[in-house]
């Protein structure tokens, strides 16, 4: 028993000396939560500003979905909610049944969730 409780303050001593701090699995679950939140909010409100732009006939004719560096970027820990507030978020969409070519390319929103630009790839 000694021998686990000797190993154990040992890790934890190694942790603190690497700079790494141990984080409450509910402190990071609440994070997590509120990253998602607006995740999906600032998605919303770039699909809502898409589909106005473009004169998509249904809300379904809109695809939005978050960059692909930013989701592997969040799935990883390595963006905080401090990071979402400073740089905002990018997201990829594509208009379906739009006179002439699908538009398609990216929204970006600043880090209230106002969107900043939306640049269609085809012109």
């Amino acid at each position: 028993m000694r021998t686990i409780a000797l190993v154990g303050a040992l890790l934890a001593g190694s942790v603190t000396a690497l700079g790494i701090s141990a984080i409450p699995a509910q402190a990071q679950s609440d994070s997590e939560a509120k990253i998602e939140a607006r995740v999906g909010a600032w998605g919303r409100n770039c699909k809502t500003a898409i589909a106005s732009k473009f004169g998509a006939k249904t809300m379904a004719d809109v695809e939005v979905s978050l960059s692909a560096s930013l989701r592997a970027s969040i799935d990883a820990g390595e963006m905080s909610l401090a990071d979402l507030k400073t740089s905002g978020l990018s997201y990829n969409y594509r208009v379906h049944h739009v006179p002439g070519k699908d538009p398609e390319g990216y929204c970006n929103t600043d880090g209230q969730g106002n969107i900043q630009e939306i640049v269609n790839m085809h012109q």
